[in-house]
């Protein structure tokens, strides 16, 4: 059966976490083109009321009342949403949220659900005879059977007892021995309004399409059925919140993204500075020298020593070792010494140069630009400069981190706190840092190892001095002023070559040998003082506010000047192997609790990587378990690694993610290609984990840097929905910083492949003082002990014995 014509939609957006993935239901029926060309996601406070009537409502045709946090009876969570509801000038649909608004806007009253499960498969049955949108032809032909399963987020419902006589009950969940029926479909009487309390975009709904195609065969039916409508006016589109391309058909794989779309107010990114084919990257594979090598020697030489060094003796303006320890996935390594670094302090908007041997340098962006407008915007002009296609894996480019503090900058509808005067006896935040690579050596999983190198061609850089001076200056004409190179000249290039082939055939390593054991660290939370957050938590997710929250907490230690984090890495690396064990060492950054900067990771979570056909892959973990130690029972290991991936707890607390994640995957991708490969998967390393893939193409006005803005910080760190979640969770962690750790870290290669991992199971090192992060996600379902004897097992994978918990 065909699906209707396709009317202009707009979906109303609570700042959930899940509305993004009512696309995909479309998707399902229609084209991406004419999906973006007649479909739009507004947030919900983008117009007043008078607003939306007089310039929006005359170029739709229906709405969606997507879910959301909060209740419908509270003003500041709903909106003009009751208001839209009783003019009800165009048919309209609530999900969630937006059905509970339907029972409040007609006098019902809301009430916590009898047992509250939030990313639970429930069963759901229409009222028979059928009514609303489950008296559909597309409806009833889309399954054999009147029972369904959908996913539920709600800890409030709509109170049957209460419904207005206007109102009926289109739908209800099916009673089990512990969870009593709810209300979970309504629609008017007389108006053209329908609602269901599941999730029908949920990834493990069933019927969600057939739910879509009968409101839009309504839509169809109110206004006529005409024989088609015109596509959205471009004022509206214009105010989506986050705006994608259909991808192209016929886009040559050598194309590369146009400028990115961002949110912010801030100016389209500049395109002076390079020309194309400026730049190439050139690759030297060396066979056989060097396999039999240890990587810790070779990186000791090449990049500790600084051997592979094009200006000399000079300090090492940083040390970057792309680790990948498992014994399960093939991983490959990467060393390399940046020629330059880039912080970044939220507090004071100032961007710092570090360059070796001269002092740092300083930018202070404006009020209306982001470190991520301004960063995202100069490595497009780099990759644009490219003369060569993309490639797997770090060619050159960027590798660094961005803080969880970053969240400011990214998060639409997170308040930014006004800029601190900068004070030279003050010591700031440095909440992302990223260095320049040139030149790299890379080894691969079947060990042979390939220098990598970023040439220039030529004359590049096009100074262009009449750019105004109230304009922030672009990232390569700010470089350019500061006569930093980017690319090495041909012979700076065979000079680097002969250093990698000289220290394959001659290693000289410190021979740093790895450390004996790890400091003692101990929890800045007590055990009770975590229940009790959890216990706080739980109440926010009772009263509708959250699904899932990520808390966190921090541990803490110290070591003497005299102690190296590299040699802690060294033994991490053996101790806890994870496929993105990474140490990154920056000399010259200085923050509050100590000069020189080092992270020490052992994180087996994908954040996000982008290949070279732009394809966008996240791997998001919940779900952990402890493993016996080696040489114990295996039998004994594997029944808690099957106990973990059949606990319903666990599931639903990775299904909230995986719908969260694919809600932000939608945000940069075209819509049709967000799928789930792999859905709640075993993996098992140091400890036992629950592991999805979710999978996108990024779509083509969307680059790399802006992607990673667009999805962070990640889902796993902060729960659903994000925004409400991080506002929680600031209040609760006392506003303290997570810093590095619930952050990201990894590279941009110059020619947009990506790849980081979530800083989880890692030590910071700031000078002599040491910390490391660790919590759990907490839905209604949570068990105070276990939970915190979950974040004990986290951290002890990574540095074994605590004191004091």
């Amino acid at each position: 059966m065909q699906p209707p014509i396709l009317p202009r939609t707009l979906i109303l957006d609570y700042y959930d976490s899940y509305t993004n993935n009512l696309l995909c239901l479309f998707t399902h029926l229609y084209s991406d083109a004419e999906v973006l060309q007649k479909v739009v996601v507004i947030k919900a406070d983008k117009y007043t009321w008078t607003e939306f009537q007089e310039q929006v409502l005359p170029n739709i045709d229906c709405v969606i009342l997507s879910p959301g946090p909060g209740r419908p009876d509270n003003p500041s969570d709903i909106g003009f949403g009751l208001d839209l509801l009783r003019s009800h000038p165009i048919p309209i649909l609530g999900v969630c949220l937006g059905h509970q608004a339907i029972g409040v806007a007609f006098a019902a009253k809301i009430i916590n659900t009898p047992r509250i499960t939030h990313g639970h498969v429930v069963s759901v049955s229409p009222v028979i005879p059928f009514k609303g949108l489950f008296d559909s032809p597309l409806w009833q032909t889309s399954g054999t059977q009147d029972e369904f399963e959908v996913v539920v987020y709600n800890s409030l419902t709509v109170d049957p007892q209460t419904i207005p006589d206007e109102l009926e009950v289109t739908a209800w969940s099916i009673a089990t021995a512990d969870r009593p029926s709810t209300v979970q479909g309504l629609r008017h009487k007389q108006y053209p309004i329908w609602g269901v309390q599941y999730h029908p975009e949920s990834i493990s709904s069933t019927r969600g399409s057939a739910l879509l195609q009968s409101f839009l065969a309504n839509v169809n039916e109110y206004h006529s059925s005409p024989s088609s409508f015109p596509p959205l006016p471009p004022q509206i589109i214009s105010s989506c919140a986050y705006r994608v391309s259909a991808a192209s058909k016929s886009r040559p794989s050598s194309a590369l993204p146009t400028p990115p779309v961002t949110p912010s107010p801030s100016r389209a990114p500049s395109r002076r500075g390079f020309r194309r084919g400026a730049l190439r990257i050139s690759e030297k594979k060396l066979g056989d020298l060097g396999k039999e090598l240890r990587t810790q020697d070779v990186f000791e030489s090449l990049v500790k020593q600084n051997r592979g060094s094009r200006k000399g003796k000079e300090r090492a303006i940083g040390e970057v070792w792309l680790d990948g320890q498992t014994p399960t996935r093939s991983t490959t390594t990467s060393l390399a010494a940046p020629s330059f670094l880039l912080s970044y302090s939220l507090a004071t908007r100032t961007v710092t140069l570090h360059q070796p041997s001269l002092p740092p340098t300083q930018l202070t962006l404006s009020e209306s630009t982001t470190f991520w407008d301004w960063f995202s915007s100069g490595a497009h002009a780099l990759t644009t400069a490219l003369s060569t296609t993309p490639s797997e894996g770090l060619r050159g480019g960027w590798t660094g981190y961005f803080g969880y503090e970053m969240k400011v900058e990214s998060l639409q509808g997170y308040k930014r706190p006004p800029r601190v005067e900068s004070s030279e006896a003050q010591i700031q935040e440095v909440d992302a840092c990223w260095g320049w690579v040139d030149c790299l050596t890379e080894r691969t999983s079947t060990g042979e190892w390939i220098a990598q190198g970023i040439i220039q061609d030529g004359i590049h850089l096009v100074h262009d001095a009449t750019e105004s001076d109230e304009e922030d200056i672009s990232m390569v004409d700010w470089l350019r002023s500061h006569d930093v190179a980017i690319g090495i000249s041909q012979e700076q290039w065979e000079d680097y070559i002969a250093s990698v082939k000289d220290v394959l055939s001659s290693p000289q390593p410190n021979g740093t040998t790895p450390a004996n054991g790890f400091p003692t660290f101990r929890p800045s939370a007590t055990g009770s003082d975590y229940r009790g957050r959890i216990d706080a938590c739980r109440e926010a997710i009772r009263q509708g506010e959250s699904y899932e929250l990520t808390l966190t907490t921090r541990f803490s230690s110290s070591c003497p000047a005299s102690t190296d984090p590299y040699s802690l890495y060294l033994r991490l690396r053996t101790f806890n192997p994870a496929y993105y064990s990474t140490y990154m060492h920056f000399p010259t950054l200085s923050t509050p609790r100590g000069h020189g900067l080092s992270i020490l990771s052992s994180s087996p979570e994908r954040f996000l990587k982008i290949d070279k056909s732009r394809r966008v892959e996240m791997m998001p973990i919940k779900g952990t378990r402890a493993r016996v130690k080696p040489g114990q029972c295996r039998r004994v290991d594997t029944k808690i690694g099957d106990e973990l991936r059949s606990d319903l707890k666990e599931r639903a607390e990775n299904l909230m993610i995986v719908d969260l994640i694919r809600s932000d995957l939608l945000s940069c991708c075209t819509p049709s290609t967000v799928s789930v490969p792999k859905l709640i998967a075993l993996e098992s390393y140091g400890v036992h984990n629950l592991v999805t893939t979710v999978q996108g193409t990024l779509a083509g006005n969307v680059g790399s840097v802006e992607c990673v803005r667009r999805c962070f910080p990640p889902g796993s760190m902060t729960g659903a929905p994000k925004l409400r979640s991080v506002q929680i969770l600031d209040d609760l962690e006392g506003e303290k910083r997570r810093g590095i750790y619930s952050g990201c870290l990894g590279y941009f290669s110059i020619d947009g492949v990506s790849d980081l991992s979530v800083v989880i199971r890692t030590i910071v090192a700031e000078g002599e003082h040491l910390s490391i992060g660790a919590g759990g996600a907490i839905t209604w379902l949570s068990n105070r002990d276990s939970e915190w004897e979950e974040v004990l097992t986290k951290v002890g994978s990574v540095v074994g014995k605590l004191d004091d918990v």
